[in-house]
């Protein structure tokens, strides 16, 4: 890129995002992994000779003068507007044209960055064409990492549909440090979305700068478990944090890292309790007892949705149309007592088998249709409705970050199936698996590429190194003991 070119860029990026997002808190139609809703009103003309948005803290200190932490939901029809996305005309050159590249003004050309710890920052981006010319149309997918030595999460990217993003960042007070911010561009224009997407996938790392956050005055709201409110919010913005590490750790002959001692104090409010193992197959009914007092027991049924037959894949909410399945899934509301609480997920089965997004949408509605005969059936006879989590499906890892169920996808579908079983009145609460296993998709450290659930093994893994890291899908677990347990 000639010198010329260059300023040239820079100065047609300020005019269209200025003049293109106004009202950038407003609730912007998703792509990707492109967020979708923010509560306060902030414009792009604000402080933006540097590309940088930092006076986001106004309008969003707590009660105590604490500083929120950044978050994001939904927006209400969401998979009509995200149809509408996909299937929109190109016409204008630069509308047709695709990213090679993005131009950054607040991070570019810096050999270390340094941020407040506590505080969120959001920085502009330009998606450029091979000519580095303005790319004017949305649906680029980014893969986000920030990582730390003792923190890793996904950053928030937002798309604001006319080839303009942002990013928004945030670390706790407690870990700050030196990381490392990756921008990968895995898909451009929604063409992660098609049936045969590694035959488009770009899977290019178009930046990564050194970060440092220091401590400021910024305090954010305290730490606790997570209660029954917490469990309503439609997307998770997570972090993982380490509070110890063993790196003369080494693999058990049973594929498990015993890495610390059993009685390592674990550090509030980050954390409680100990981790431990659950390993299931993928259907079962079985009762569970307190060892310490017999008499309390809890029943738990597990059914793989992925194909009517549990043997097979790659069906999804298609199972629903085989009457046998759906005879076994009324039994268990049909019964004397019925089910506290149901844990429902949309698989990665659901990618493989709907060719494209608008078959989806009407399977995911019909599933949902079916699960409100259900509990409308319940609620008739008098008894209690079971509350019902919506568990996002994983990202997927490693090589299968170009396949079928990539992330792109994925996401996508996640959010239809989200949005269509709120519609119907189903959903009580959200576990996002997605969020969770996000910031360890990039390889395949700890996942079969399609699960982070295999049980430990001593044994040549995907990667090839002896065995895997599991840790992932036991937290899961444990989010999910909190999820049954909240009130």
């Amino acid at each position: 890129m000639n010198l010329t070119r260059q300023q040239e860029t820079l100065q047609n990026f300020s005019t269209v995002t200025k003049n293109g997002t106004t009202d950038t808190y407003t609730r912007v139609p998703p792509s990707s992994n492109m967020v979708l809703n923010n509560n306060e009103n902030v414009s792009f003309a604000q402080n933006y000779s540097d590309g940088v948005l930092e006076n986001l803290a106004s309008g969003r200190n707590g009660s105590d003068g604490s500083v929120k932490w950044l978050s994001t939901e939904l927006e209400p029809n969401l998979t009509e507007n995200l149809l509408s996305r996909w299937l929109a005309p190109g016409g204008e050159p630069c509308r047709e044209s695709r990213t090679v590249e993005i131009v950054i003004p607040g991070l570019d050309g810096k050999d270390l960055i340094e941020l407040t710890a506590g505080d969120s920052h959001e920085f502009c981006f330009q998606a450029l064409d091979e000519s580095k010319n303005l790319v004017c149309s949305g649906g680029d997918y980014f893969e986000t990492d920030l990582s730390g030595e003792a923190w890793k999460s996904r950053p928030l990217v937002r798309d604001f549909g006319n080839g303009s993003y942002s990013i928004l960042l945030q670390v706790h007070p407690d870990f700050a440090g030196d990381y490392n911010l990756t921008l990968i561009l895995l898909f451009r224009h929604f063409l992660g979305l098609k049936f045969s997407p590694w035959r488009f996938v770009f899977d290019k790392q178009l930046r990564k700068f050194r970060i440092k956050f220091v401590k400021g005055g910024t305090r954010l709201p305290k730490i606790g478990t997570c209660e029954k409110f917490d469990f309503n919010r439609d997307l998770w913005l997570g972090r993982w944090t380490r509070h110890a590490k063993n790196d003369g750790c080494q693999i058990s002959n049973d594929g498990r890292y015993r890495c610390l001692a059993p009685d390592f104090p674990c550090q509030s409010p980050w954390c409680s309790g100990s981790l431990g193992m659950l390993e299931i197959p993928r259907r079962f009914d079985l009762n569970f007892s307190n060892p310490k007092d017999a008499s309390q027991t809890v029943r738990i049924t597990s059914i793989f949705n992925g194909h009517w037959n549990e043997t097979m894949n790659y069906e999804g909410f298609n199972s629903l149309n085989d009457e046998g399945f759906r005879s076994l899934l009324k039994k268990y509301f049909s019964e004397d007592t019925v089910l506290d609480t149901i844990i429902m997920n949309s698989g990665l089965h659901e990618c493989v088998h709907w060719h494209n997004l608008r078959a989806y949408s009407e399977g995911a509605g019909y599933a949902a249709s079916f699960w409100k005969e259900v509990m409308d059936s319940v609620r008739q006879r008098g008894l209690a409705v079971p509350r019902i989590f919506y568990r996002t499906t994983i990202a997927t890892g490693g090589y299968a970050r170009s396949l079928a169920f990539n992330p792109n996808k994925m996401e996508a579908f996640n959010w239809v199936a989200l949005d269509k079983f709120r519609r119907a009145g189903l959903v009580s609460g959200v576990i996002d698996n997605f969020d969770m296993t996000f910031p360890w998709h990039f390889d395949n450290r700890c996942n079969d590429g399609v699960h982070y659930g295999r049980p430990p093994a001593k044994m040549k893994w995907r990667d090839g190194e002896i065995g895997h890291q599991y840790f992932v899908d036991l937290m899961l677990a444990h989010v999910l003991l909190n999820a049954l347990c909240s009130r």
